[in-house]
């Protein structure tokens, strides 16, 4: 009965927990620093959840001490969802970006997942300076036999147990086909867009990035069953627009908005097919119309 009472919680909720643990906890703290390989003078001095920057999401970024000197841990929570294309590598050009200035002496790469996915086989492991398993982490928090931290650590093992879906991202061929069919596209009539070459994809890619010559912070997205495409302005990012500012250069419908930390620019697509990977070639052609758009619209107004 008493597993019955703890609620269904998401990568987020594990997210704030571990952030806790790490803040908090020398045991989890000393999980940490074994997995790194550091001396007993490590400990974690702050920890920001979902840092977003132009490359991608960071769901923990935990700022650490050791000796004299300071460190940062870009840290990558899986409970059961697959990688997200170059999702580790990005996790490493954030490090070594971040390595390559003033603030921080060592930048680590970090994976948090249960150890069913680290037998999965999924690729992208080898661009993370360490693995650690939420059943150590668990197993931290319940030795310190304290009535909250047994409850915590069974909120952990919790999650990996109502874990629904596959470690590995299943190729769907349809939608792959159809983001090469966008990629030629690109190529070949809107090459000032530098759309990357697409890999393998799954049933939920459905999100298009294309980022151009825009500068950090900056992206046009394509969210492609939802029908709109977004100039997008993260966290952070420069020149971002004003609700004084003018669209009447964009197609009908286009309106500035927020999303969380994000401000956009939207502008309303024709809605795909119902088998949205079916989409036909004047659909892709109008998309990338749009995104061409709002590139020219931020290089006369924004830039």
């Amino acid at each position: 009965m008493a597993d019955l009472l703890l609620p269904r919680l998401y990568e987020r909720d594990i997210d704030v927990l571990l952030q806790e643990e790490l803040i908090f906890n020398d045991a989890v703290n000393a999980i940490f620093r074994d997995a790194l390989k550091l001396d007993g003078s490590f400990r974690i001095q702050k920890c920001r959840l979902s840092v977003v920057d132009e490359t991608g999401e960071t769901d923990l970024f935990a700022v650490f001490s050791f000796g004299n000197r300071s460190g940062a841990l870009l840290i990558e929570n899986k409970i059961d969802a697959a990688f997200q294309p170059r999702q580790p590598q990005r996790y490493r050009e954030r490090a070594i970006s971040l390595a390559s200035g003033v603030e921080f002496d060592q930048v680590f790469c970090v994976l948090v997942a249960p150890r069913g996915y680290f037998r999965s086989g999924a690729d992208g492991f080898s661009h993370f300076d360490a693995i650690v398993s939420y059943e150590d982490i668990a197993a931290a928090m319940e030795n310190e036999a304290m009535p909250r931290s047994k409850h915590r650590a069974a909120l952990v093992l919790r999650a990996m147990g109502q874990a629904q879906t596959s470690y590995i991202m299943a190729p769907v061929v349809e939608v792959g086909a159809l983001w090469e069919r966008i990629y030629r596209m690109a190529t070949t009539e809107f090459s000032e867009l530098n759309m990357n070459p697409p890999g393998e994809k799954g049933a939920q890619s459905k999100w298009l990035v294309f980022k151009a010559n825009l500068p950090p912070r900056v992206t046009i997205d394509w969210k492609i069953t939802k029908a709109t495409m977004d100039l997008s302005f993260w966290k952070g990012a420069k020149n971002a627009p004003t609700q004084e500012i003018s669209l009447s250069s964009l197609p009908a419908g286009a309106r500035l908005g927020l999303l969380r930390d994000t401000t956009v620019i939207s502008v309303p697509l024709s809605r795909p097919p119902s088998d949205w990977t079916q989409m036909g070639s004047d659909e892709i052609r109008a998309g990338l119309g749009t995104a061409r758009q709002l590139l020219s619209f931020y290089r006369e107004n924004l830039a």
